[in-house]
């Protein structure tokens, strides 16, 4: 064994003991040897300087500290404090370890770019921070539509086997009836008690009923078309006919809207009639169109009425100044589908937004707004003649291809949704002659639910019936939805949106009582 030096003038002092390098107890083999320190005090009774320096072995980074004062941080690359047993003896001494210590953190570690990694991992790190969360609305479509399941079904014999038609109608406010046309007949089921009831018949001089819908403001009352011109309307609770309008000259009536106590009706030979619960005669006519008006819908805040016909011409009027908003005269111009419209749906939330939808060969969702109306002159102005008129001309803000026929829009009252319901569709790329049917086709007799503004697609019920969908309701609460199919003759409820429950506010007054 050596012996070990010691030194003769203190014999108390321990003898140094000759050290050995071992690569595993050095933490850092650059550092020169570090000073071992078992405790540290300082005075601060005398209002010295409090500052205190402690040297670890580390330099000072150069770059300054973006930490809070009061945690403790380190300079970039900073080592942990327990690394080794003797650095974590050195951070126990200055309580460095504690859970009551709070600890100054830089944010997400990012990973280092490695040039060997190649492109496919890149461009997935990329995407993951890129990428984010879609949150959807508790009352759309996409939750409740989505289980493609039906509420309820009802048998329809006899419905109306032309598409133009609206044989289905269901009755707003607190009465929860359901009327159907079936053949010359017309029945009605209140859904809450599943009570069917038989309304009135129809004469062969009558006509068969073809167009139903009932009256907003009187919930009662139910307005009939016939494929003979008659226009009438009933109460049902008595099940009398309480007033009727005849006009043999203008065949078939198309679609109906009511607007207060005004019923517009559309009829074959192109004309608009307007009649008044209050009177026998007419209130108004509207001789614009050049076909059978197919399609009357009123604005929610019943200041706007929207016609469309069967070649695709659609007219916006605005009922205060009674006047057109547009100028059909121009075949080419932007209101005209490339095929007839049925589909007119006003927005609830946003009055002055407008969904049309065309049949064969279009098959397209428009949505115009009536506010950005532009105004382009038909003939360049000439300084020898008076400036001719010009027309205006609406561009649509969003278009959706679907190549599918559309029978009916509905926006949602509860989100930025607007749904469709579809009949057949077709190859595009077929001309319009000779077209090529795609029973197939994900829309082919479907529901479809869109996202404003995006028009991106949220839901598809594919093969909601077995023929076209003909037409479609939404009762009151806007949250469900029957669809009618007269090949089936037969009718289906889904449940499509949900209502959000009405949260109350309290003033702060109400927390208060004088006494």
């Amino acid at each position: 064994m050596e012996k070990l030096p010691s030194d003769p003038d203190n014999p108390f002092v321990t003898p140094a003991r000759k050290r050995t390098w071992v690569p595993g107890s050095v933490t850092n083999v650059i550092s020169a040897k570090r000073r071992r320190i078992s405790s540290v005090s300082v005075d601060l009774s005398n209002g010295g300087d409090t500052s205190l320096s402690v040297e670890l072995g580390l330099e000072s980074s150069s770059s300054s500290s973006t930490a809070d004062r009061f945690i403790p941080t380190g300079p970039p690359g900073f080592a942990s404090l327990t690394v080794t047993p003797r650095t974590n003896r050195i951070a126990r001494s200055f309580g460095l370890v504690e859970d009551k210590i709070l600890r100054y953190s830089d944010g997400p570690k990012f990973k280092p770019f490695n040039p060997l990694a190649g492109t496919t991992e890149l461009r997935n790190e990329s995407l993951k921070s890129l990428s984010h969360s879609n949150t959807v609305h508790s009352s759309s479509a996409g939750i409740h539509l989505a289980k493609r399941q039906f509420l309820l079904a009802l048998d329809g014999p006899g419905v109306s086997k032309e598409v133009y038609d609206y044989p289905i109608s269901w009755s707003s406010g607190n009465t929860n009836l359901i009327a159907v046309a079936c053949n010359d007949d017309i029945y009605y089921q209140d859904l809450d008690t599943k009570t069917i009831t038989h309304l009135c018949s129809f004469d062969e001089d009558q006509g068969d009923p073809i167009s139903l819908d009932w009256c907003k403001q009187t919930p009662t009352t139910l307005a009939v078309g016939t494929k003979a011109g008659s226009v009438s309307y009933w109460d049902v609770p008595t099940r009398k006919r309480v007033g009727s309008w005849q006009d043999i000259y203008l065949g078939d009536v198309g679609a109906m809207a009511w607007n207060g106590t005004v019923l517009t009706s559309g009829l074959a030979r192109g004309e608009v009639r307007l009649f008044d619960t209050r009177t026998s005669e007419a209130v108004g006519k509207i001789s614009k169109h050049k076909s059978k008006v197919i399609g009357c819908k009123w604005s929610t805040d019943g200041l706007y009425l929207a016609t469309s016909d069967k070649q695709g011409i659609l007219n916006i009027w605005d009922w205060r100044a009674g006047k057109e908003l547009s100028d059909s005269d121009r075949l080419g111009g932007r209101l005209k589908h490339g095929g007839p419209v049925k589909a007119l749906a006003w927005c609830p939330w946003k009055p002055e937004l407008l969904a049309t939808g065309s049949i064969y060969p279009d098959g397209r969702i428009r949505i115009f707004n009536i506010k950005s109306l532009t105004t382009t002159p038909s003939k360049p102005p000439s300084s020898s003649s008076s400036t001719p008129k010009a027309p205006s001309i609406m561009k649509p803000e969003h278009t959706i291809s679907l190549h599918t026929s559309v029978t009916s829009l509905h926006w949602s009252p509860h989100c930025k949704e607007l749904l469709s319901t579809h009949g057949s569709s077709w190859d595009p790329r077929a001309s319009s002659t000779q077209p090529i049917p795609l029973p197939d086709a994900p829309l082919c007799n479907s529901i479809a639910v869109h996202a404003y503004p995006s028009s991106k697609r949220i839901v598809t019920v594919t093969k909601a019936h077995l023929g076209a969908v003909g037409h479609s309701v939404l009762n009151t609460d806007g949250t469900k939805l029957f669809t009618i199919c007269p090949a089936e003759e037969a009718m289906k409820m889904w449940k499509v949106w949900e209502a959000e429950p009405t949260v109350e506010k309290k003033s702060s007054f109400d927390q208060y009582v004088i006494r």
